[in-house]
């Protein structure tokens, strides 16, 4: 009888942590993007505004859902999520006063604008690298498992984006090659770092992890660009399979005599000079 009473107990608490987890962690994760959906979708009326509370409620929950639901192991994402937000929306002004300075067909902001960007910018990495070195985000006293994988992704990905963009400016558009340059500089900062970070100990990190988790990240995205790769060859193979078993299409005759009289009226009754 104990051996069943302490069975039963044990389901449940598993059962109370999952509904925790399911209610304040997966269920946000849920209305992050219904909400924004709903929220774009109308412009005017209270939907708007109701789904863009949802969508703040539920962004508040993700990022303190390590004190709400401690026990999930997926709350150690929005731990992670907090502890980069700061940098996050640093970078993220940076790049958009950056770019909304330079020659763009919009309305410009003012010239001032760009150093305060360039600062902010280097503030935000800054403060990621500083996390990198003396204090990464702690976990459930260790380091958070999730920055072990984002922080060499983040590096990585920002380097491959800079090296498309780059590609992009100089293919596509005129007289771009200033930015180009800007941007193969910004994308040799990360690359420094990315080096930087695979061969320097932290202070709760090794080089080691940083490598391993790197090769991880790498295989990943390898993988998903072949499979759109493959995706897209597949659906271009299969669109033209399918466009060669159409049958010819009939061709129309030559309009007769009274066909164009007819089209000549109807152009004169709406067309400035159609009856000429």
């Amino acid at each position: 009888m104990d051996n069943i009473y302490s069975l039963s107990t044990s389901a449940q608490a598993l059962m109370e942590e999952f509904l925790q987890a399911a209610l304040l962690f997966w269920l946000p994760l849920i209305c992050l993007p219904f909400g924004t959906v709903l929220a774009l979708s109308r412009k005017e009326g209270r939907r708007p505004v109701i789904a863009w509370s949802v969508v703040f409620l539920a962004f508040m929950m993700i990022l303190f859902s390590w004190v709400t639901v401690p026990a999930s192991d997926s709350s150690a994402g929005g731990h992670l999520l907090l502890s980069v937000i700061g940098p996050t929306i640093l970078m993220g002004l940076g790049c958009f006063m950056i770019i909304f300075t330079g020659k763009i067909p919009v309305r410009r902001l003012p010239e001032p604008a760009r150093p305060v960007g360039l600062i902010s910018l280097i503030l935000g990495v800054s403060w990621l690298v500083m996390m990198h070195l003396s204090s990464p985000p702690i976990w459930r006293h260790q380091v958070n498992p999730y920055w072990l994988v984002w922080w060499p992704t983040f590096l990585l990905s920002v380097i491959l984006l800079s090296s498309f963009v780059i590609g992009a400016l100089l293919m596509v558009g005129e007289n771009r090659r200033k930015e180009a340059s800007l941007m193969a500089v910004f994308g040799l900062l990360f690359l420094g770092l990315l080096l930087a970070v695979i061969n320097m100990d932290g202070s709760l990190t090794t080089a080691e992890e940083m490598r391993s988790h790197l090769w991880l990240v790498s295989a990943d995205i390898l993988g998903t660009v072949i499979g759109i790769l493959i995706a897209v060859v597949i659906v271009a193979i299969v669109v033209t399979k399918y466009e060669k078993s159409l049958p010819e299409p009939n061709t129309v005759s030559e309009l007769t005599a009274e066909e164009k009289e007819l089209l000549l009226m109807h152009l004169g009754n709406n067309l400035e000079g159609g009856n000429k």
